[in-house]
């Protein structure tokens, strides 16, 4: 992963500048458990880094199931409706209800199962166009 170091560059120099003076004893620190510490915060961070990205693809996927529940609920509705022309208590109840939008706009498909995109050309030739030159006029006077 190319994250920014979690240790501010200054901890560090501090650490070094400490770890070079081997005769300066402290009771609560010393430079094996401050190097310990310093891997440890590292694998902490890379761990929280995982879980993120974890995290946003569970995001990602969730979005696309609700947009794909959605997408359904609107043809459902859509359905519905058609139904409802001859069922007065349902078009009541459905003129109640109110989807929200799509976010996504859904892939049109033509009745072979194809995207548009991914639709074959049409077949045949093209039309014919008039000539842009007025070249046949003028050997027709002459």
């Amino acid at each position: 992963m190319n994250d920014p170091d979690p240790i501010s560059p200054d901890v560090h120099r501090l650490i070094q500048l400490f770890s070079a003076l081997p005769e300066v004893k402290f009771p609560d620190v010393d430079a094996p458990m401050l190097h310990e510490l310093v891997a440890q915060v590292k694998e902490r961070h890379q761990a929280v880094a995982a879980a993120e990205a974890q995290l946003e693809a569970a995001r990602r996927a969730l979005d696309e199931e609700q947009e794909a529940l959605l997408r359904k609920a609107h043809r459902l509705y859509a359905w519905l409706t058609v139904m409802a022309e001859a069922d007065e208590p349902l078009r009541a109840k459905l003129a109640d209800l109110v989807l929200p939008r799509l976010r996504k706009a859904a892939p049109t498909t033509t009745g072979d199962g194809l995207t548009l995109a991914e639709a074959p050309k049409k077949r045949g030739r093209p039309r014919k166009v008039a000539p842009a030159s007025e070249a046949l006029f003028e050997d027709a006077q002459a």
